[in-house]
């Protein structure tokens, strides 16, 4: 079977599962008493369904691509191997130990990357929002778009055409602002809960 028919079919799964869980998610919050518990229904249902595509396509992704990194999986014909944005190989022989080890790093980062949002959306499932765990965890996207930049910019160094945006650690440096702010909140609301 090829990669893009297990790909359609993937999708097609997707979309099943997605629509299957928004009627069964309609006919929930269509039952519920008050306003309140409806939202809080939603927010599970479509929490329950990232957390599910999450770890759908970590299962089938993670795998098939370090495969490819790795050369244990041809490629098929007419498609390269992309690692950053000036480096393309048309195979896994092709690229050098060190973008190798790179790509290796920035992989990592990546299945590191979607188990965070994952815990984060099981979180929200759970109706917790504004915990100690969930500003930790906004906390460590922040951080893994400001390392993966500086991944990618070794990744740049090496093919030597720089065209990096600043873009990606800015926006890092705004996610890890709001976790501070979410966690200052926090902890106001704690100290105005124990002080009544």
């Amino acid at each position: 079977m090829s990669a893009s028919a297990i790909g359609i079919i993937f999708l097609l799964l997707c979309v099943i599962l997605f629509l299957a869980v928004r009627l069964s998610g309609r006919r929930r919050a269509g039952n519920a008493g008050k306003a309140g518990d409806a939202r809080l229904k939603r927010i599970k249902i479509v929490s329950d369904l990232v957390g599910t595509l999450i770890i759908v396509s970590l299962a089938i992704g993670a795998p098939y691509s370090l495969a490819v990194y790795l050369g244990w999986l041809p490629l098929p014909p007419g498609h390269k191997i992309l690692i950053s944005p000036h480096q393309l190989y048309a195979s896994a022989s092709d690229i050098p130990e060190n973008v190798m080890a790179l790509a290796l790093v920035r992989w990592g980062l990546g299945v590191f990357c979607a188990l965070v949002i994952y815990k984060l959306f099981r979180l929200y499932g759970r109706g917790i929002f504004f915990s100690a765990r969930n500003v930790l965890y906004i906390r460590l996207l922040g951080y893994y778009l400001m390392i993966d930049w500086v991944v990618i910019y070794q990744l740049e160094s090496l093919s030597r055409e720089m065209a990096l945006s600043c873009t990606q650690p800015v926006i890092g440096l705004l996610v890890i602002f709001i976790a501070w702010i979410m966690d200052e909140g926090r902890k106001i609301q704690e100290e105005q809960a124990f002080t009544v």
